[in-house]
């Protein structure tokens, strides 16, 4: 295997850099926040921290996607003690090392929004309040509605949702949807449909096994 096929994807990588800024700098993640829900044009505090992360050229739709995470990234951090920043952002250095000793069978496929909200409903962080179910389903079934740009007008909220029961955000799977949303979306909603309803039949049929042999789960 080439080192081109476990090179981390543009996609991680800029989510990485962004929290590593909203780690390191309370300034640059407050920046970010103000951007929350606008557009890039109007987010003149996040100009600072996501220009230089930008690829060399990129279109309006797919630049907006860029602006609209990185907010949402500064959003769901959390203060952490400083002695916790080298686990939370490695350095590149250290990120190449691993992916150098680390196969490709060996990475999960990373969540899309549909898997996280699917999880939310059947396995919240510890004890943390599972999401109502329907009210997971209304909230997809309306998201994968919206056009660009109103879905960066909704997708706040949910993120905010799943922060509150602790289940994680897959950024880098985020951007690369949302980099496709103004001419993908029917697509990039099918996956996240098919995500959510999936998972949540695994969930169920996991707990209808261990409620018919609950020696298992002892």
């Amino acid at each position: 295997m080439t080192s081109a096929d476990i090179e981390e994807k543009p996609s991680d990588r800029f989510a990485r850099r962004v929290a590593e800024q909203c780690l390191r700098d309370r300034g640059r993640r407050s920046a970010l926040r103000r951007g929350l829900r606008r557009s890039p044009e109007q987010a003149h505090t996040m100009h600072v921290v996501v220009a230089p992360l930008l690829p060399a050229t990129v279109t309006a739709d797919r630049e907006y996607a860029y602006y609209a995470v990185a907010a949402m990234i500064a959003s769901s951090i959390r203060d952490r003690p400083a002695t916790d920043l080298a686990d939370e952002a490695p350095d590149l250095d250290d990120a190449e090392e691993t992916a150098e000793v680390t196969t490709e069978a060996d990475r999960p496929a990373r969540p899309n929004l549909g898997t996280s909200l699917a999880w939310a409903v059947s396995r919240p962080g510890r004890g943390r309040r599972p999401m109502n179910r329907a009210t997971a389903e209304k909230r997809l079934h309306l998201l994968v509605r919206q056009s660009y740009p109103a879905v960066y007008q909704q997708l706040p909220g949910i993120v905010r949702h799943l922060g509150l029961v602790e289940v994680e955000v897959n950024w880098g799977q985020l951007l690369d949807d949302l980099c496709q949303w103004r001419y993908r979306r029917d697509w990039v909603a099918k996956q996240w449909l098919q995500s959510y309803y999936r998972t949540l039949h695994e969930a169920d049929r996991q707990a209808e096994r261990r409620n018919l042999n609950p020696e298992e789960s002892a």
